[in-house]
């Protein structure tokens, strides 16, 4: 469902930024650097305590893994389904 600011309501979105993370081997406070978001946006993330969450902040996140990613050695493209999928 799209929210009202054109955020992402997360009534059926389960986050899994958390475990892409540990499979780049980052922390939320490198994320929040690199990707300039709030840490406590991040973390919220994370954690799932996240009532929507921006376009435009998933893809600030998903360019900071994906530099992340080739900075550590991990030969893989994170895409949005590696940080938050849709369940029915």
């Amino acid at each position: 469902m799209i929210g009202m600011n054109g955020g992402i309501t997360m009534s059926s979105m389960v986050f899994t930024l958390g475990e892409t993370m540990e499979e780049i081997g980052i922390t939320k406070n490198k994320l929040a650097v690199e990707s300039k978001v709030r840490p406590a946006t991040i973390s919220n993330l994370v954690n799932g305590e996240v009532g929507l969450v921006r376009f435009d902040t998933l893809k600030s996140i998903l360019d900071a893994l994906n530099q992340l990613a080739e900075e550590n050695g991990v030969d893989k493209t994170y895409r949005i389904e590696d940080v938050v999928q849709y369940i029915k």
